[in-house]
This record gives C-alpha cells, structure tokens and sequence, in this order.
C-alpha cells in the first residue's frame, strides 16, 4: 500500500504540480522551479566550454544533476527537466519546435536512467558491484544514446546543422551525457544519501592527508602547478591513480567519486587553459581525449570502490553473526558446566570412577568451548573498537608465575619451568594480560605435544620488561611466521593438524600488547621449536 501510494505521489507531481505551482498552492513547484534553474545554469555553463555547433558539449553536468533529482525525489519531477532543457537551448538560439525536441530527449534520458536503475534495484549509495555495473553498463550508455539521438535528430530536422556534421555532434553528446552520468550522478547519490558519523582522530588526520594530496598532485598534473618547464611535454596523468585507488579503499564510493570529480574538475579547467597533459588540437579534440579518460577512470574507480565496499559490508555481516553466535553459546554452556559441576560434587567418593572420568572430560571440554566463545566475543569487541581495558597497577613478575603455577596443576607431562625476573610495576590491565600468558603458554603446550619442559623467561631493563615462551615442538615455517598474528590465520599441514583452535588467539593477543604499547614477535626454527616474546613498557600505555 505505502508503495503505490508513492508512486501516485510521484505521479501527483508531474504536470499536476506544475498547475499547483502556478496556482501558487503547492510547495512542490518550488523544487520544480529549483531543477530547472539549477538545470538551465549547469547548461549554460557546459555549453560556454566547446559546445559542437552550438548545442552538444563534451562538458555537460546537467544529466547527472537530472537523474539525482529524479531518482531522490521523485520521477514526478520530469517537468523540471523538461522545463530546463527547453528553456536553455531556446536561450541558446534553437527554434521553438528543435528546442522542444531536444527537452524531450533530455527528459527521457533522465527518465530512462533513474527506471533502469530502480528496475535493477540499484542502491543509491552504488556500495555493490553490481549497482555500479548497472549504470556504468546499462543505465547510462542507453540512456545517453537516447538523449543524444533525439537532440541531434531534432537539430537536423529543424536544419540547424546538416548531416555532414551529424557524426560529430551526436558523439560529443553522448559522451557529454555519458559521463556526467558516470561522474556528476553518482557524487550526487552518494553524498545525499549515507548518514554522517563523527571520524576518529586517525581518520581525521587521513583524510586531511588524502585532502591535500589531491590538491597537490591535481594542479601538478593538470595545471602545471609545481612542475619543471622541461617537464611540461610528459605525460604525468597517471600520477593521479594511487590517490584513487587510496580513496576507493579506504573511503569507499563516497571518497572515491569526490576524489575523481576534483581531479576531473582540475583537468577541465586545465585543458581549457591548455596546460594540461591534454592540450594537443582544436579545444574540441582535447576535450574529447579529455573526458574519455575521465570516463573510463570514474568507472574503474567506482567498481573499485564498489568492489571494496561489498568486501567490508560482508566482513561486517560476519563479525556481527560471531558475536550473535557467542552470546547464544554462552548461556547453555553455562548451564552445562554448572550442571556437570553439581553432579561431580554430588557423587564425589562414591565407587563410581568412570563416570566421576567422564564429568571431568565433560568440564575439560565445556572449559575448552568457553574459551573458544570468550575469545570470539573479544573479536567481534576488537572489529567494532569496543574492546575495553582497565587501568591499574600489575605486577608481571607475579602475574607470569600465578599464570605458570595454575597451568602446571592441568599438565602433569611436561614442566613449566621459569628463569630470570622481571621485577616491577606497570599500568595495565591485569585479566588481560593474563590473557596473553596464557594463550602463549597454552600454544606451546598445544604444539609441543612430545617435550618434557617449556622455559618462560623473565628480563627486564631500564625501559622494558620482556616475557618469553619457549617450546621444544614442532616450530613454524620462515613463511608463515608473519602471518600468524592475522585473525582466522592457522598454520597449514602439520601444525594445523596439531591446533583444534579457531586461529583469533594470537591475533588478539596481539592487540592487547598492543594497546600497552608493546610488541609481540616469534623466534622460530622448523622441527626445533618456537619462542614467542612480548615486551612491554615501563610507562603506563
């Protein structure tokens, strides 16, 4: 129901708010009368750059402007279009009847985009591949044709030009089109509609680099701004790809089509100046090879981006599914370890070993799943920055060797043996470390099944305190060994077949030291064993 009645909403606002508007008793005539000025403006000022004959320009922002306004507001707002078209090509010196046709043609090629794109349930925000897809594709290429084929066939019907210069003035529109609805719309989309959330100081100080960046390397290659004289017959335009490639992956569609639209807003200013790598020929050539190349860069960097988007968009769905998946594990595991827990208490001296064997398995295992839990819970915390840490004063001396003595009671086949110390206090948060001492020990166990002892060393220095964990085991190939701090990362073959693990120990190991402003690295040589070391520092983090 809510569905049609916005589409006879959508509908109310064609030539129905145009009757209001001069009525003077709808507001919706003021967005009418806002399209087409803005419409009619942006046309001017493309048709000033170039134009082919006087009416097709390689430099054309309206079609993007239309299609935006369309797809946000309404298909009800194709008066504005019309409207706006009309008025500037009759502005422009084209017959009354040429004038009409060439606002029809523009009507419908933004009508024909934004119907494509919601017939293919296109998101605004163009974070899919195969949204961009969709307009790079589908949407703008026929849409183009059919604003460019009715424009021009007006033209030649009211004798404006002659078909002798047809070819040219109908491939100057298209791709006028083309790429405003490749470059224009899709800045437009994306920045209108995706909520605004405060960035992180890091963030910040990105995107002010990647700001700059852009400015420096834009008046570099397009303006000549900065660069040696000897150097202005190069080519330098593939200088702007990294920042591209920084934008669409690190800011996603939004950074990548605001990037793409100051560096091609840099290129045309440039190329009409003749100072840019394109200023080879009449004004017209140069602003043909011009936004060709602008073409085909905005629509790499958009599937790049999308590409990239879909990427973290599933990487987010996963991290909340592990943390869902956990916190519903986590009370029926509860219930079965207090369970086995009674029960043990229960029959405890009475003659029946083999169960009294089994409880304790059921326990062991129950202990071992909850780990498992506990630490997908810490993923998912570290994924969405929400993992907390206390403040308080820890001794790691002691902490190692609670740590060491509680693990001896459950490993009776191989002694934990502690040399040196490391005496003093740091600012930090005691569980959590605790937390890496374990996991550091547990592993060694874990893949050192045949040796008799582990050694955890204690250093310290004027600046640091040092914590190491030495196994006799199996050790890690030189190729995997940085690798293994990754999340999900488990070392392949043999080793893996020795680790039960989900592979997320070592990496959130790793960002707690972190947090504490240390360092976490492995000494390994395969066949002999492994030491992993931590260090923290004295000052607190």
């Amino acid at each position: 129901m809510r569905k049609d009645m916005n589409k006879r909403l959508s509908r109310a606002k064609g030539l129905n708010g145009i009757r209001r508007f001069l009525a003077g008793d709808d507001d919706n005539g003021i967005a009418l009368l806002t399209v087409a000025a803005v419409y009619f403006g942006t046309g001017r000022l493309g048709l000033s750059l170039g134009a082919a004959h006087g009416f097709a320009t390689l430099v054309w922002l309206p079609s993007g402007l239309a299609v935006t306004a369309l797809f946000r507001w309404g298909s009800g707002l194709w008066p504005a279009i019309t409207i706006g078209a009309f008025l500037l090509n009759l502005f422009t010196g084209a017959p009354l009847l040429v004038a009409a046709g060439i606002g029809i043609g523009n009507t419908l090629e933004a009508l024909v985009c934004v119907a494509l794109l919601k017939r293919e349930k296109v998101c605004s925000r163009l974070d899919s591949l195969h949204d961009v897809l969709v307009l790079v594709l589908l949407a703008a290429p026929i849409s183009a044709l059919i604003s460019a084929t009715l424009g021009v066939g007006s033209l030649l019907l009211g004798r404006v030009v002659d078909w002798s210069a047809a070819p040219v003035t109908w491939s100057t529109w298209w791709l006028g089109d083309m790429v405003s609805l490749i470059l224009v719309a899709p800045l437009l989309l994306t920045w209108s509609t995706l909520a605004w959330a405060a960035p992180s100081r890091k963030r910040l100080v990105e995107l002010g680099l990647i700001s700059v960046s852009v400015v420096v390397v834009g008046l570099f290659v397009f303006l000549g701004l900065l660069r040696p004289t000897h150097w202005q017959q190069y080519p330098v335009n593939h200088l702007i790809y990294p920042l591209l490639i920084w934008a669409a992956l690190r800011f996603g569609p939004r950074g990548a089509t605001a990037v793409m639209a100051t560096f091609g807003a840099l290129a045309v200013i440039g190329t009409l100046q003749g100072i840019s790598p394109f200023s080879t020929g009449s004004l017209w050539l140069r602003l043909l090879f011009l936004q060709s190349y602008i073409g085909i860069t905005a629509a790499t960097t958009l599937i790049l981006a999308a590409i990239v988007a879909e990427r973290h968009a599933l990487e987010q769905r996963k991290d909340e599914f592990i943390s869902l998946a956990s916190h519903e594990l986590r009370t029926p595991l509860t219930c079965l370890l207090g369970y086995s827990q009674l029960v043990q208490r229960k029959i405890a001296g009475s003659d029946h070993p083999l169960v009294l064997q089994m409880l304790a398995s059921i326990e062991t295992q129950a202990q071992n799943l909850a780990r498992l839990i506990a630490d997908l819970l810490d993923l998912s915390k570290i994924q969405a920055g929400n993992l907390t840490f206390a403040e308080e004063a820890v001794d790691v001396d002691t902490l190692v060797r609670e740590v060491v003595e509680q693990l001896q009671q459950t490993s009776v086949q191989r002694q934990i043996n502690i040399e040196g110390s490391a005496p003093g206090v740091i600012i930090g948060d005691r569980g959590r470390l605790s937390q890496v001492v374990v996991n550091l020990l547990t592993n060694s166990m874990k893949y050192s099944p045949q040796a008799e002892q582990i050694i955890v060393h204690l250093t310290s220095t004027t600046k640091d305190l040092t914590v190491s964990v030495q196994d006799f085991g199996i050790g890690i190939p030189t190729s995997e060994q940085q690798k293994i701090f990754q999340r999900f990362y488990r070392v392949a073959g043999e080793h893996k077949q020795a680790s039960g693990g989900l592979g997320v120990g070592l990496f959130i190991a790793h960002q707690i030291i972190e947090h504490h402003k240390g360092k976490l690295w492995v000494d390994s040589t395969e066949g002999q064993g492994s030491t992993f070391s931590f260090s923290l520092p004295w000052e607190s983090p």
